[in-house]
């Protein structure tokens, strides 16, 4: 297989919107999440068969989003997905929002990494089979993530969530697509009508499971929203929107 990439066209519905019928970012990492499950079943490392064959799973160690226009209900998209090559300890998997004559609405890329099934614990990317194939060695965004640091105080404390059944993964955790959730349920609605999100970031500290209690914090710093999902006071995921 020669430059692997894959897309589907989709057209957006309601269903997939926020209040002001804009594609959510929420709804776009669970799209970017199907399409990542499809394009590994293309090359042998989904989720059912890496737990069964390697004994390992993926996970989403952070990813950043890059938001170029807006994508509304009804309006006909591609959907679009391709990984880099592995690297020691983790790999780079590119998605795209196209519109407008293939022009691109949305760029992301996602670092994921490999955790042992029985021990959790980080694997090395050739510890599972890798496909063989020629990679794609663009990007759709610098995999240069943002350095953040835990000085949240209670002032900037939102709200607290007890992590649900209907929160939980294959993975037996939180998906990562629900901290996406939490993030954007810390403003009220008339915040997110009138906001212009350009770039979205999630990093994923640690695992969080069914009956966890988290809380989510959030301050402002010059054009950009800093967040702090924690769990006993330690922290499970940053987060940083910036407008």
């Amino acid at each position: 297989m020669e430059n692997n990439h894959y897309s589907k066209n989709f057209k957006v519905w309601s269903s997939y919107c926020d209040s002001v019928n804009r594609l959510s970012p929420y709804m776009m990492q669970l799209l970017f999440e199907e399409l990542a499950d499809a394009n590994a079943m293309m090359l042998a490392i989904d989720l059912p068969t890496l737990a069964k064959r390697d004994n390992a799973f993926w996970v989403v160690r952070r990813i950043k989003f890059q938001f170029l226009d807006v994508v509304r209900d009804h309006d006909d998209v591609i959907l679009k997905t391709w990984p880099s090559a592995p690297e020691v300890l983790k790999c780079f998997r590119s998605y795209q929002i196209l519109k407008n004559n293939n022009e691109p609405a949305v760029n992301a890329v996602a670092e994921w990494v490999i955790l042992d099934k029985d021990t959790r614990r980080l694997r090395k990317t050739d510890s599972i089979q890798y496909p063989d194939i020629q990679f794609i060695t663009e990007k759709a965004v610098d995999p240069t993530f943002k350095k953040f640091k835990d000085d949240f105080t209670e002032d900037d404390f939102v709200y607290e969530k007890t992590v649900r059944a209907c929160d939980i993964d294959l993975s037996h955790h939180t998906n990562n697509t629900r901290y996406c959730m939490m993030v954007l349920d810390s403003f009220s609605v008339k915040d997110l009508e009138s906001m212009t999100i350009k770039e979205l970031e999630i990093h994923y500290e640690a695992e969080s499971l069914e009956g966890d209690v988290l809380r989510i914090y959030r301050k402002k710093v010059d054009d950009e929203w800093l967040f702090a999902i924690k769990r006993d006071g330690k922290v499970v995921t940053y987060a940083v929107i910036g407008i």
